[in-house]
């Protein structure tokens, strides 16, 4: 983290407890995070790495939750036990401050808010925009949300200053108006010209004043003068040259310096004769006082600091604390790290093995679109051939099919993709993955018999798969030579695209065949691996979770949003629905095992945001205002903490009831699943099927981010006979810290109660009305005296 500008004693803080640097400023966020969902008897400080890694232990089967003290915690909501531990090592005791986490959470990319910061380079108008969306959105109040509200701070900020309106003091209107009438008061005086007139206090006394202010800058730019003239005359700055410019200088002084101070005191004479300039700022200061022009400084402020944006949207700019958060995105995991088992890269193959098969047999459709005899005879062999490799590809399987379905097509398909990296044969655990799920009709028949099936067809015909993609691809090529020949516009749109597809998925079966290789290698004999993630970068704080995978599905008594559902297999999947019926049963095998955990892993770091056109702190003022509308902008009863009733209070439709003070950014996150017993092939071709898709897991998104180095994409697994493992390389927010919006002690138009009217507020019509009377009164005070 950027340390430049941090006191020392805090530089060792940040070192000590490896927690981010945040903004200081109070109106916006001081490093404080909530209370406590419920109570934690982990102690706030240092994380102890090795320590927590400890209940890494291989069939652990009892729940619990590493904290900085090594406390255990149980039986306990997932979500609340995460929210407790993010929280305790966070740290702070902000009581109006409290942690909203988000499900899933949102991928960062680097690149989006990078800038030369370093260099003081201004942020380009992509970055201001991108920092503003991110910053600038608003949550419902509650502990966990499924995203944001759709509103954003700018607007409802403006709309609360809007609804508000200072209330008048007809007192103090009065005491003002006494201090104008002493400075307005006449005044004659002689200015030296022998000619005595009538003047006002305060047009003598600044008349005065100016001269005195006016006499002191001509003797400033004497002596300036006098200096220049001397460097003239000794240009050379040496010892010898200094002593004689001092000198004469010194000479000069003495020699002038006493009549201008007596001018200067002879002005400054006359000044107090007439009123103190003390005095004077003291009055200025009374007649500048008063709550409520703080509403109309924040709206002009709020006007100017927008900026538009090409596409109709305005940005207001944010500051991030630390300043270079955006460098620290970078995952700390290493390429082997990384690496997907092979039954992982199987499942991914199996949607890529049958569109490459379904393009394949669509190229050999278009030619029909040219009549037999218009054919080339160069395309007529091509075709024949790829028909031939067709039908004996189908030839293989077909015997299968019948037997089990056309479910296990795409087994087939994908089996046939990766058998020319096995010398020796597609591992049978592949082949049973890929199997997992399909249903059978006969009582013999089973994924150990499809096994041994597909093993046998692979065993005699590996290689009738790659003979037909190829001879597919040189029809394609002829096929497309003879469209442009003959200039045949439907082949010639319908075609390309079909080439170009099949181009990308090639490269990516490639792509995932060569990490087969490598994974094959490297995974085997491979023991179930440690959540714990390789380093803890600086600015940033491990947090390690182990829990009984039951406490998953129990539902939190903390306030959520009313659209998300922050446990079972909502919660697992990351809110995504995806094939419901096999997601809800597959994680009802994983939640209802008694010996089956859940450990998770991950750094987090706590990034301050910082808005100079916000300023919370009129909302403190709202008792000495209106209100003109019906709704509040926060809720009227004072809370000492965050409380499930305050959250609950805030919820009823208030125009600015909290604001984001902070982001919580999450990077190098592991996710495991540990049994005593064996996981089922179902359970892990679901979670895989469910990472093909982009899903993620918890609170974690799997999308991918470019911050991400490794691989196409934001999510890597591997498995064991014992483990499942989730590697999310995707830095994203995981939640927001909110800050809760002072008490809205504002009334109806003209509502004044009996103690403000005896302090001295009035409705607005009654001091429009006394204000002209005082006028009026004034105005004829003056004519007589004139008079």
């Amino acid at each position: 983290m950027n340390e430049q500008n941090l006191p020392e004693n805090t530089k060792k803080e940040v070192k000590e407890t490896a927690v981010p640097v945040v903004s200081n400023d109070s109106q916006e966020i001081n490093n404080d995070s909530p209370p406590k969902l419920k109570e934690n008897t982990g102690s706030k400080g240092k994380t102890n790495s090795n320590e927590a890694s400890k209940s890494d232990s291989k069939g652990d089967s009892q729940s619990s939750i590493q904290d900085n003290g090594g406390a255990s915690l149980a039986s306990e909501p997932f979500i609340d036990l995460l929210y407790n531990q993010i929280e305790s090592i966070i740290g702070g005791e902000n009581p109006n401050q409290f942690l909203c986490l988000t499900l899933p959470g949102q991928a960062l990319t680097a690149t989006d808010f990078a800038y030369d910061y370093k260099n003081n380079a201004e942020k380009g108008p992509m970055v201001e925009a991108n920092e503003s969306r991110l910053a600038n959105k608003l949550f419902d109040p509650c502990r966990v949300t499924g995203g944001d509200n759709g509103m954003t701070l700018p607007y409802q900020y403006r709309s609360a200053l809007d609804t508000l309106t200072p209330k008048l003091n007809e007192k103090i209107a009065k005491a003002k108006n006494q201090l104008r009438e002493l400075l307005l008061t006449p005044y004659p005086y002689d200015f030296g010209d022998e000619n005595t007139k009538s003047y006002t206090l305060q047009e003598v006394f600044y008349r005065l004043y100016d001269d005195y202010v006016a006499a002191e800058r001509a003797w400033s730019e004497k002596q300036n003068k006098k200096k220049e003239a001397l460097r003239k005359i000794y240009p050379d700055t040496s010892e010898e040259n200094n002593i004689h410019y001092n000198n004469e200088y010194l000479q000069w002084y003495e020699a002038v310096a006493r009549g201008e101070s007596l001018e200067l005191n002879e002005k400054r004479a006359k000044v107090l004769s007439v009123f103190s300039p003390n005095d004077m700022d003291i009055l200025n200061g009374v007649l500048d006082s008063g709550s409520g022009a703080e509403l109309e400084q924040a709206r002009e402020i709020l006007e100017n600091i927008q900026r538009l944006t090409p596409d109709g949207g305005i940005v207001y700019p944010v500051k991030f604390n630390p300043t270079n958060w955006f460098e620290l995105l970078n995952t700390s995991f290493i390429p082997s790290d990384l690496l997907d088992s092979p039954e992982s890269l199987a499942m991914r193959l199996r949607n890529l093995s049958s569109r490459r098969i379904t393009l394949s047999s669509q190229i050999s459709n278009l030619t029909n679109l040219i009549d037999e005899e218009d054919r080339s005879k160069e395309l007529e062999k091509n075709k024949n051939d790829a028909e031939n490799a067709r039908d004996a590809l189908n030839k293989a399987q077909n015997e299968l099919i019948s037997s089990y379905g056309e479910g296990v097509k795409t087994v087939i398909d994908t089996a046939f993709t990766i058998a020319p990296i096995f010398s020796g044969g597609v591992p049978n655990s592949i082949i049973s993955r890929l199997a997992s799920g399909l249903k059978f009709d006969k009582n013999d028949q089973s994924v150990d018999s499809l096994v041994d099936k597909i093993t046998a067809i692979l065993s005699k015909n590996q290689k009738l798969q790659n003979d037909y993609i190829t001879k597919s691809q040189q029809l394609s090529n002829v096929l497309l030579e003879e469209a442009i020949n003959k200039n045949l516009l439907q082949l010639k749109q319908l075609l390309p695209p079909i080439q170009e597809q099949l181009e990308r998925i090639n490269t990516e079966i490639q792509e995932i065949l060569e990490k087969m290789k490598v994974a094959q290698t490297v995974n085997s004999g491979k023991e179930t691996e440690s959540v714990q993630t390789p380093i803890v970068p600086e600015g940033f704080t491990q947090v390690l979770i182990d829990v009984a995978a039951s406490q998953i599905d129990k539902e939190s008594n903390s306030h959520s949003s009313a659209s998300n559902s922050p446990y079972g297999a909502s919660l697992w999947f990351a809110g995504y629905s995806g094939k419901k019926e096999t997601n809800s049963s597959t994680f009802a095998e994983l939640c209802h095992s008694q010996n089956t955990s859940v450990r998770v892993g991950m750094n987090v770091a706590k990034v301050g945001i910082e808005r100079e056109w916000f300023n919370p702190g009129i909302f403190v003022l709202t008792k000495d205002m209106f209100n003109v509308s019906t709704s509040r902008v926060s809720p009227i009863k004072d809370y000492s903490e965050i409380t499930e009733e305050r959250l609950s209070d805030m919820s009823r439709s208030h125009i600015l009831p909290c604001y984001p003070v902070a982001m919580l950014v999450a990077k190098d996150i592991s996710i495991q699943v540990v049994t005593s017993d064996q996981l089922s092939n179902t359970f892990s071709a679901t979670m895989e099927e469910h990472v093909s898709h982009g899903g993620g897991f918890l609170l974690f998104s799997g999308a991918k981010s470019s911050s991400s180095s490794f691989g196409s994409s934001g999510i890597h697994t591997s498995s064991t006979d014992k483990s499942f493992n989730i590697k999310i390389t995707t830095p994203q927010i995981i939640g927001y810290y909110l800050q809760a919006t002072p008490a809205d002690k504002s009334t109806i138009m003209d509502e004044i109660s009996d103690d403000e009217m005896a302090a001295g507020f009035v409705t607005i019509s009654k001091f429009v009305e006394d204000y002209k009377k005082l006028l009026q009164a004034m105005n004829k005070n003056n004519t007589e005296q004139q008079n």
